[in-house]
């Protein structure tokens, strides 16, 4: 399994929009892995998870051939994860793509965001909508599952998290969500999770609803650990960073690297 973390950035990105804060300022200083575009990752060539207001720039930065993705894993419907307007291109006219549908998976949410945007139709766009349940695995072919989990993120929507699994390896993309219920701990316990992925948008900051901080992370992990979910010699990275706590990537390998966490960055690809 390969997975690309095309962004690792909340919703303002970071650099933010006009910001002038000084988080903002450092990272286009320096630049690397300090630039940070919208969340995003690709498992490989055939599913994308998220597909937010970056995924042309992500297209070309990383020569991503989109006309042999098969299938978006949509988390929620927030516009840094979900900018439908952009598959209003795949209609004749705008784009030549191959007959086959692109299947979207979704809550009733993520439907409803494209059904409102202008010019986007579901077979227009050679589009296939299917609406995901908690704890149901999808059959993605060739080998390759995801399995949605209940985020705890935002409470007026069904948000989910995906562990993607193909042959025996398992790998959970955890952005957007803050720490996770009792019935998610329960589903995640006694599988062994050779990849985790955590939220850090709170950086520094001591906060775990909605997100999680730095310290939440580290928890996170250990209670990953305590129930029996992480695999021997598992990946765990924090992923999914805001200018507002203000550290920067060496800031925040500082912080992890002595709890053996690592820090995701636009364009890492790991193997597993």
């Amino acid at each position: 399994m390969r997975l690309l973390f095309c962004g690792t950035a909340a919703a303002e990105g970071w650099p933010a929009l006009f910001c002038v804060c000084a988080a903002c300022q450092t990272a286009r200083e320096r630049g690397g892995p300090n630039v940070r575009t919208r969340a995003a990752t690709m498992i490989g060539e055939r599913v994308r998870i998220d597909f937010g207001p970056d995924s042309y720039l992500h297209q070309l930065r990383y020569g991503l051939a989109y006309e042999r993705l098969e299938h978006l894993l949509v988390t929620h419907s927030h516009e840094d994860h979900w900018h439908p307007h952009d598959l209003s291109y795949r209609r004749s006219g705008f784009s030549v793509v191959r007959p086959e549908p692109l299947h979207v998976w979704g809550n009733a949410d993520v439907r409803r965001a494209f059904e409102r945007t202008p010019g986007c139709d579901w077979r227009e766009s050679r589009l296939a909508f299917h609406r995901v349940a908690a704890w149901k695995p999808i059959d993605l072919g060739r080998g390759v599952s995801a399995t949605p989990i209940l985020a705890s993120h935002a409470p007026r929507e069904e948000c989910v998290n995906y562990i993607v699994e193909t042959g025996g390896r398992q790998a959970l993309i955890g952005h957007d969500t803050g720490w996770y219920a009792e019935p998610t701990w329960s589903f995640l316990a006694g599988r062994p999770l050779d990849l985790v992925a955590l939220d850090c948008t709170y950086g520094p900051k001591d906060q775990n609803q909605g997100h999680l901080g730095c310290t939440w992370v580290v928890r996170a992990r250990d209670e990953l650990d305590r129930i029996g979910a992480l695999a021997r010699n598992a990946i765990v990275l924090a992923t999914h960073f805001s200018h507002n706590g203000g550290w920067l990537h060496d800031d925040l390998v500082r912080y992890f690297e002595p709890h053996g966490i690592g820090v995701a960055y636009d364009g890492l690809t790991v193997e597993l």
